[in-house]
């Protein structure tokens, strides 16, 4: 197992580099580790979600606060100097999702115990201690490569992370930030000054990685061709047109004529929020957003469903058709059928003539 520790790194490239990785594997190549700290805050949506839902895009731009868009499905999170992340990057690698979690979950876990903190991995995919999550995790597919990542959470800016989160009102924010201090928790929380260095914990994971995956570790440094592929995804993947993709007509500010209403229907599934957002024009689906804060497998299957919804009559039973044929097309996991109907079945008119 190859080991990239990149330490304290800029912000764009603390996200990018796993993309590179991923993308640049063939399946033979050995499994890579990367650790990386950011420099700065910043915002990181899921590949799933739909930012101006979730953030407050004007405040993080006018702090200075960089947003990108992940191809890791999950929600909206904040991340910042007091995590340390890691990256596990497995070329050719195929696994169920929930396979992948209970066999990887172990080697993080392991190290908050082996510091003393009496962690454990919870369904689906979080590290809890007690009742408070120390840590979230998430996977998807890059390339030919399965992708695990995560977080040593050292500290975490609570305040700063209810701000950048889109809510309904203050005293809601309020009362996210007093959620946050309830209901999570931090190395540094746990352990006071008796805290490791971020080094101490790095060197812990990679013998437990290497442990779990019987592949011994050595330290490595990117190739040309992952530093270019770096490079490119350091602007890709905080472009605002990647981030705030496909956002356009269904802004309330949108004028929507006559015959033509434009509806969002909201669902919570056991993978996680799902959200659809669709125009309809004199019974038909002109446009249509599928997406939600849930993992998908393989991500491209809501690209596709959305493709064949459009156009087609704004009907429940022939949509279902529509969805089940796609599902069973692709193998998609982590979302059901059901899931999406139960939310397109309850919608709730954002603009009408």
């Amino acid at each position: 197992m190859r080991h990239i520790d990149l330490h304290t790194a800029a912000v764009p490239r603390s996200m990018a580099v796993f993309h590179a990785i991923g993308t640049a594997a063939d399946r033979d190549d050995e499994i890579t580790l990367v650790t990386v700290r950011p420099a700065a805050a910043f915002v990181s949506v899921g590949y799933h979600q739909l930012a101006s839902r979730e953030i407050r895009a004007d405040y993080c731009r006018a702090r200075q606060i960089p947003v990108c868009r992940r191809m890791v499905g999950g929600g909206a999170v904040l991340l910042d100097p007091g995590q340390v992340f890691w990256h596990l990057i497995l070329p050719g690698g195929r696994a169920a999702i929930s396979d992948l979690y209970a066999a990887l979950l172990p080697a993080p876990v392991a190290v908050y115990q082996r510091l003393g903190v009496p962690a454990e991995a919870r369904p689906l995919n979080d590290i809890m201690v007690g009742p408070k999550k120390i840590g979230g995790t998430g996977a998807a597919t890059i390339g030919q490569s399965l992708i695990f990542v995560g977080s040593l959470m050292f500290d975490f800016d609570r305040e700063l992370m209810a701000k950048v989160l889109n809510v309904p009102s203050e005293k809601f924010r309020d009362k996210m930030v007093q959620s946050l201090k309830d209901y999570m928790t931090t190395l540094h929380d746990e352990l006071g000054d008796g805290a490791p260095s971020p080094a101490e914990a790095v060197a812990l994971l990679v013998e437990e990685f290497s442990n779990l995956l019987d592949s011994p570790a050595h330290s490595g440094t990117l190739t040309e061709e992952e530093e270019r592929l770096t490079r490119e995804f350091e602007d890709s993947l905080f472009d605002p047109g990647f981030v705030f993709q496909d956002e356009g007509w269904f802004e309330d500010r949108v004028k929507i004529r006559d015959g033509v209403y434009l509806y969002e229907g909201l669902a919570k599934a056991p993978g996680g929020l799902v959200r659809i957002i669709w125009q309809d024009d004199h019974g038909l689906l002109k446009d249509v957003w599928i997406g939600g804060d849930f993992t998908l497998e393989p991500a491209r299957a809501l690209e596709v469903l959305k493709e064949r919804w459009k156009g087609q009559p704004a009907d429940l039973a022939g949509l279902r058709r529509h969805a089940e044929a796609v599902f069973a097309e692709l193998g998609v996991a982590g979302l059901t059928v059901d899931d999406l109907m139960a939310a397109f079945a309850h919608p709730e008119r954002l603009a009408a003539p």
